[in-house]
């Protein structure tokens, strides 16, 4: 079985038509330091004349890392049952929606500095500061990149959730389990005593 692998890209890279790609099956801080090091490593390679140390004049860092959609199904993976594509539906949503949540939670920190730039009001020196800091569209980049990619998936996250919604009903027993304990007391050796007399001890005749 191939091992899953996540592709990257940069704002410069996308432009020469290049991307790196490293194991993994979400995009996550793991997945993007090892594209780091993959890009490091083509940029100290002599043999490989797609990258040098002049590629990235103003540096480089996680966050300018821009995950590439990864292509249409391979037609083999069509003889897949059903229920193992919409389980692989769902993990892939699980890994968006993680990566969304990271991205919000930065993006939100945000807010009052946007809102402050739709303001007539002089910006303070903090919101300057943060304002003109590189990060600043680097964060709201990263944020609309997890977002139009999670919003983008999730039609085909929901049709998988219809086909596995049945299978997963709210609050039911294993039935296995269920059927254990039915055994268990119809052939449980306390049940087929018969009752004794309360006075005598002696065994009643059943009916």
């Amino acid at each position: 079985m191939a091992k899953a692998t996540v592709q990257y890209t940069t704002k410069d890279l996308r432009e020469l038509g290049l991307f790196v790609e490293v194991q993994g099956r979400t995009d996550n801080d793991k997945t993007r330091q090892k594209a780091l090091e993959e890009i490091q490593r083509r940029m100290d390679d002599p043999e490989d004349d797609t990258l040098n140390r002049e590629s990235f004049a103003d540096g480089l860092s996680t966050e300018d890392l821009i995950m590439v959609e990864p292509p249409p199904t391979d037609p083999s993976q069509e003889n897949e049952p059903e229920v193992i594509q919409a389980v692989k539906a769902i993990a892939t949503l699980a890994g968006l929606r993680g990566s969304l949540e990271e991205a919000h939670k930065g993006a939100a920190e945000l807010r009052p500095v946007i809102e402050a730039l739709f303001s007539p009001e002089p910006l303070t020196p903090e919101q300057m500061q943060q304002a003109m800091d590189k990060n600043f569209s680097k964060t709201l980049i990263k944020f609309a990149e997890a977002r139009a990619a999670h919003d983008k998936f999730l039609p085909t996250a929901e049709q998988a959730w219809e086909l596995l919604e049945p299978m997963l009903p709210k609050g039911s027993k294993n039935s296995e389990s269920e059927m254990n304990e039915s055994e268990t007391e119809a052939t449980s050796p306390e049940s087929k005593v018969p009752p004794k007399d309360a006075k005598n001890g002696k065994k009643t005749a059943t009916s």
